[in-house]
């Protein structure tokens, strides 16, 4: 048996797309929630004698897998981007594990299930069950069971076709009112990220490469851009400015617009702190509802140190080169983090 984790990141590669896992119990459903957004990436397809060939995978798709309580089963509805379901895909699970990094995987117990809208119902890697029973890997009574649940996979999801897929789509936007109350911020330096500061230029010059990197990065992360640069003197929210201010923060606006990337907001545009990690943490403070959230910055005015737990969220990008794909990468890491 194998262990498949939520996160989709081994075999899909999904480590890039945003991650949510939560428990639920309310009156329409008890158990594990995962949604994994699929922000990115080309069409994949499978292809079934009724649907015909049925998307599985690409930009725009949700996957919402549900472990429901006293069940032994993985339930996966592929969500179009029209929010409907596709496919869906129910592993028979032996047990639910947490990683050490707390995500939730499963115990692979070999037999699936998958069934369309249209009505095409595969009972998929039975061979493998009874290998699996065959060579002792799994008793009698584990190899029954695994055939038991297929059936009551067939019994509670396959008779009413339609009511499963109501009953995933109130499970999703219930899971999503949660998640929305909790937006995933980048904390956006510009100097040394997005350019390469000159101090004899009055226009900053932003570094093309690094603008696509940071656009297709926020349309991947769904994320929220808070702008803790001094470039943020020249936005209307900050009366510190100067004509040079205001003319880069126009066009530093007009760039990322140009990208589809809006400015959600910036951090205090008072004097009175110390350093960006005490303007970070009263953000922070008043914006209770971020919990999870990354800082891009070539810490050239502020090395976090003062705060732990702040510069754990650091992204640290080489003022001499910009934002680089492994900088990406390592937002993503921070905005997948179970917390």
């Amino acid at each position: 048996m194998t262990k498949k984790r939520l996160t989709r990141e081994l075999k899909w590669g999904f480590q890039y797309f945003p991650y949510h896992q939560l428990w639920m119990d309310n009156d329409v459903y008890t158990g594990w929630v995962a949604i994994n957004y699929l922000t990115d990436g080309k069409y994949y397809y499978w292809e079934y004698p009724k649907s015909g060939k049925v998307p599985v995978a690409g930009k725009g798709m949700c996957w919402l897998t549900l472990i429901p309580e006293g069940k032994s089963r993985s339930i996966t509805a592929k969500f179009t981007e029209e929010r409907r379901v596709s496919v869906w895909y129910t592993d028979v699970i032996d047990k639910v594990t947490i990683d050490e990094d707390g995500v939730v995987a499963f115990i692979d117990k070999y037999l699936d299930v998958i069934f369309t809208p249209s009505g095409d119902v595969v009972i998929d890697d039975k061979d493998e069950l009874d290998n699996a029973y065959h060579s002792e890997e799994l008793t009698k009574e584990q190899y029954e069971t695994a055939l038991q649940e297929g059936d009551s996979i067939l019994e509670d999801l396959c008779q009413d076709i339609a009511a499963t897929e109501k009953w995933c789509l109130n499970i999703l936007h219930k899971a999503e009112e949660i998640i929305n109350q909790n937006p995933f911020t980048i904390f956006l330096d510009i100097d040394g990220v997005l350019d390469i500061f000159h101090s004899n230029l009055y226009y900053q010059e932003l570094i093309p490469e690094a603008l696509e990197r940071f656009a297709k990065l926020v349309h991947r992360t769904k994320t929220k851009v808070v702008v803790v640069s001094d470039w943020r003197y020249g936005s209307k929210e900050c009366e510190r400015s100067t004509d040079m201010l205001r003319d880069n923060w126009k066009q530093l606006e007009e760039k990322l617009k140009s990208h589809g990337v809006e400015i959600s907001d910036v951090t205090t545009c008072e004097s009175t702190y110390k350093n960006r990690t005490e303007e970070i943490r009263t953000y922070l403070l008043e914006h209770p509802e971020i919990k999870k959230y990354a800082i891009l910055d070539d810490c050239f005015s502020d090395d976090y140190s003062s705060d732990t737990e702040i510069k754990r969220h650091l992204v640290f990008v080489d003022a001499l080169k910009g934002l680089q794909d492994e900088n990406c990468i390592q937002v993503c890491a921070l905005m997948n983090e179970i917390i």
